[in-house]
C-alpha cells in the first residue's frame, strides 16, 4: 500500500455546500505509518504557523490506496475566500491520488479528527490475507502427495521444492509423477557441470564442480511440498499490486520459512513473466513462462540463474552489478538481458564467482552449494540480518553495507507476509 503525501492549502468554517467542507474527519488509518506521516506532517506545520503566529487548519484525504494532508495557515485569520480555495485544491489533488473527500483533521494545535488513533483494515488488505492462504482439496489428497515439509534427513543447508497450483488449476500431477523431480536432476547436473568450468577456470575448489543442497526425504526421493494457491488462474491475472508476490506469500505464510532453506516455487501453470527470484528465501519457475514451455535445455540455466538471486545476487558491490544483474547484456549468464544458451559464469571470475575480492561475497561460497567452501557464507544472515548477528559468515565484507529491506534482497522483510522472524530470526 503506498502513501501519497501532499500539502493541500486550506482554511476553516464556511457555509460552502461541498461534502466534506466544514466537516471533521472520522475514522481510523488503513496504516500505521500513514497515521504517523499524517502526524508529523501536522507537527511541522503547525509549529511554522505557530512562529509565524498565524491560524492553522489541516484537511486529510484518506482511502485504501493511501493518504494526503493538507496544511494551511491563514494571512488574515479564517474566512470563506480562502476556504473554498484551500478545499478546491484538496479536491483535485485528492480526486488523483485518494479519489476520497478532504475532512478537518486539525485546527491550530488540536487533533479533531475522530477515531484517530485506531487503525481500520482496508478491503485489499482483508482480500490479500484470503487470497495468501492455500486452499485444500479433497481431491488432491493423492499417494505420496506431502503438503508439508517432511524430516529432514540432515540439519544442513537446503533448497526445498514447493510444487503450486491455481485455485482451478487441473491436477498436473508433477509433484508425484516424477516430472518435478527429472527437471531439478536435470538442473542440477547442469549446474554440476557449469561450477565445474567456472572452478576449473578459476583455479578454486580444487577444479572441482560444485551442485545445490536439495532437500530429500528419507526414501531418497525429491522432498517436494504441494500447495494450491487462494486464487484462480483470472484472479491471478486480474491481481493489482496488493497481489504482488502473492505465490511466494502464501508458501511463506503456509509454515514454509525455515531460515536455513531456500524455496523454490515450481508453479505448473502459466505465468506472463520469465522465472524470477522474490528475494530470500524464494524463486520462482514456471512449467510455462512469457509463453513458453519449459524445456530440459533451459531449466538449469533458469535454476541457477534464479538461485543466486535468491540467495542476494548481484550484490550491488559487485564490479559490474546492474540492476541486481551482472553487466546489461553479455554472455555471462547472470547478465540482466541474457537468453540462458551459451551462457558463462562469471566469465573473468572478476564479479561474482570464484573471485578475489575480498569486500564483496563469492557466491561460490555459498552454504547451499555442494561440496561448500572452506569460507563460506548465510545468504540469510548477509541479506537479511545486520553484521552483528551474523554466525555463519565469518567474512569482513568492508564497507558492505545492510542489505535488510532493500529492494527484493530479504524477502522477510516485507510488511505484506507473516512469519516468527522477530522472535526466531532476529531480524529486528
Amino acid at each position: 500500500m503506498k502513501n501519497f503525501l501532499i500539502l493541500i492549502f486550506t482554511i476553516f468554517f464556511s457555509s460552502i455546500a461541498h461534502a466534506g467542507l466544514n466537516e471533521v474527519g472520522s475514522g481510523g488509518f488503513y496504516q500505521e505509518d500513514c497515521k504517523e506521516t499524517i502526524l508529523g506532517d501536522y507537527k511541522r506545520s503547525y509549529e511554522q504557523a505557530k512562529s509565524e503566529g498565524r491560524d492553522f487548519i489541516m484537511y486529510v484525504s484518506i482511502s485504501e490506496d493511501g493518504c494526503s494532508s493538507g496544511a494551511s495557515m491563514p494571512m488574515y485569520g479564517i474566512n470563506k475566500k480562502g476556504h473554498k480555495s484551500a478545499y478546491k485544491s484538496c479536491k483535485k489533488n485528492a480526486k488523483k491520488f485518494t479519489k476520497a473527500d478532504c475532512f478537518i483533521f486539525s485546527i491550530n494545535d488540536e487533533i479533531v479528527w475522530k477515531d484517530y488513533d485506531q487503525l481500520s483494515v482496508s478491503q485489499k488488505d482483508l482480500d490479500r490475507e484470503r487470497q495468501s492462504k492455500p486452499v485444500f482439496l479433497d481431491e488432491d489428497k493423492k499417494p505420496g502427495r506431502f503438503f508439508e515439509d517432511q524430516p529432514d534427513i540432515t540439519n544442513d543447508f537446503q533448497i526445498h521444492v514447493i510444487y503450486t497450483l491455481y485455485k482451478d488449476s487441473k491436477d498436473k500431477e508433477g509433484d508425484i509423477n516424477g516430472k518435478v523431480e527429472q527437471l531439478i536432476k536435470v538442473a542440477n547436473d547442469w549446474t554440476y557441470k557449469t561450477t565445474k568450468k567456472a572452478n576449473e577456470k578459476s583455479n578454486t575448489m580444487n577444479g572441482e564442480g560444485q551442485r545445490m543442497k536439495l532437500d530429500y526425504r528419507k526414501d531418497g526421493k525429491l522432498d517436494i511440498s504441494f500447495i494450491r494457491l487462494g486464487v484462480t488462474k483470472k484472479e491471478f491475472r486480474d491481481c493489482s499490486g496488493s497481489c504482488g508476490n502473492l505465490a511466494e506469500r502464501t508458501i511463506i505464510n503456509a509454515g514454509f520459512n525455515n531460515p536455513k532453506k531456500i524455496y523454490v516455487n515450481f508453479g505448473d501453470y502459466s505465468y506472463a513473466e520469465w522465472p524470477y527470484s522474490a528475494g530470500f528465501p524464494i524463486f520462482n519457475i514456471f512449467s510455462t513462462a512469457s509463453g513458453s514451455r519449459l524445456n530440459k535445455s533451459e531449466v538449469g540455466y533458469f535454476l541457477l540463474h534464479e538461485a543466486l538471486h535468491s540467495m542476494g545476487g548481484i550484490y550491488s558491490c559487485s564490479p559490474k552489478h546492474v540492476n541486481g544483474h551482472n553487466t546489461k547484456k553479455s554472455s555471462d549468464m547472470m547478465s540482466l538481458q541474457g537468453d540462458g544458451r551459451n551462457m558463462t559464469l562469471d566469465p573473468k571470475n572478476d564479479d561474482y564467482w570464484g573471485h578475489k575480492n575480498l569486500s564483496c561475497p563469492n557466491l561460490q561460497d555459498s552454504v547451499y552449494f555442494t561440496p561448500t567452501s572452506d569460507t563460506p557464507f548465510d545468504p540469510f544472515e548477509v541479506t537479511c540480518l545486520s553484521k552483528d548477528k551474523w554466525k555463519i559468515t565469518k567474512h569482513d565484507y568492508k564497507n558492505f553495507e545492510d542489505r535488510r529491506g532493500i529492494g527484493y534482497q530479504c524477502f522477510y522483510t516485507r510488511d505484506d507476509v507473516t512469519a516468527p522472524w522477530e522472535k526466531e530470526f532476529g531480524i529486528y
